[in-house]
């Protein structure tokens, strides 16, 4: 057995060496935060202010610690780390690893089942007043992570601002199928820009705000799509999004986390596009139509104050 991994560990050292030692980093990685969530004692939370939300479910709920470590151990802390479940006996009896992080300030809370979208509509339901990142439970975030998302927010308070986005492309004038869409290149903000949740999106309070007064309609348009609800509210509220950076920000998946996601169902089997076409109507559609991308002139202001008005902030 001994002389058959090191026949392996020889044969991938061969062929990618790169990827052998990313691997050994992870694992590295992976074992100091398993360090810290049994010993340390230094609060989840800081003087960000800003909320971060995560959700998991099934055997990911058993990994999601690894994810809100990685957010603990940031340049820039939260003034709450909440993880939404719809799992209410693991609410009332959550992995020890996960009681740890309770002690240390992580706010467990549950929820009804609203799939991927328990990273923003619970949170927007309780009538904020500060804004939201929503993270993936399936990713370790490097120390800069939250302190890039909340400069980028510093200097454009009103828009959608991600790590990781996608710009919307057209067949004439008709969206493209979502697997023709493009990696995001730059920061302008734009109506054909759509921030994916994997890398971390920041959510102003006026969006929060468009989100509750939407309503559940998700459950029926996008159960399984978070991210295109969320853009397709901005649009109609006149919230435009925008890049963190010149490129997408891609960080490692926690390994044995990618069981059960929703890639398949929406991107390999053209789930995006039947719930993209679901939830975007035409004047959405209009709209991102003419906007040019390049654009860096204000937001259709009087959208977004009755949307701030609603909250109540």
């Amino acid at each position: 057995m001994v002389i058959k991994r090191f026949a392996r560990l020889v044969a991938d050292l061969r062929r990618d060496p790169a990827a052998l030692a990313q691997r050994a980093a992870i694992k590295l990685r992976l074992a100091r935060l398993r360090l810290t969530n049994r010993l340390s004692r230094r609060s989840v939370t800081g003087s960000g202010a800003v909320v971060v939300n995560l959700t998991s479910f099934g055997h990911r709920i058993h990994l999601v610690f690894y994810a809100l470590e990685t957010i603990a151990a940031g340049r820039n802390r939260p003034a709450r780390l909440i993880l939404w479940l719809d799992d209410t006996a693991t609410v009332a009896h959550p992995p020890a690893t996960l009681r740890r992080l309770a002690r240390r300030g992580l706010e467990i809370r549950s929820c009804p089942d609203f799939g991927p979208h328990k990273k923003q509509y619970p949170y927007a339901l309780t009538g904020p007043t500060l804004p939201l990142v929503a993270a993936d439970d399936d990713v370790l975030y490097p120390r800069r992570w939250l302190a890039e998302l909340l400069g980028a927010a510093a200097r454009h308070p009103l828009d959608i601002t991600g790590q990781r986005a996608h710009t919307i492309t057209f067949d004439g004038d008709d969206v493209a199928p979502y697997s023709r869409w493009v990696a995001a290149r730059g920061t302008a903000a734009s109506f054909r820009t759509l921030c994916t949740g994997v890398s971390g999106i920041y959510y102003p309070l006026g969006l929060l705000a468009a989100l509750r007064a939407e309503g559940d309609d998700f459950l029926r348009v996008a159960p399984r799509a978070d991210d295109l609800w969320v853009y397709s509210v901005a649009v109609r509220h006149g919230i435009r999004a925008r890049q963190v950076g010149e490129r997408q920000a891609e960080y490692p998946a926690i390994p044995g986390s990618q069981r059960g996601t929703l890639y398949r169902q929406n991107v390999t089997e053209g789930g995006n596009d039947a719930q993209f076409a679901a939830c975007v109507g035409a004047l959405e559609r209009e709209r991102v139509l003419r906007d040019d991308p390049l654009e860096s002139g204000p937001l259709p202001t009087a959208s977004v104050l009755r949307a701030v008005t609603t909250d109540g902030a």
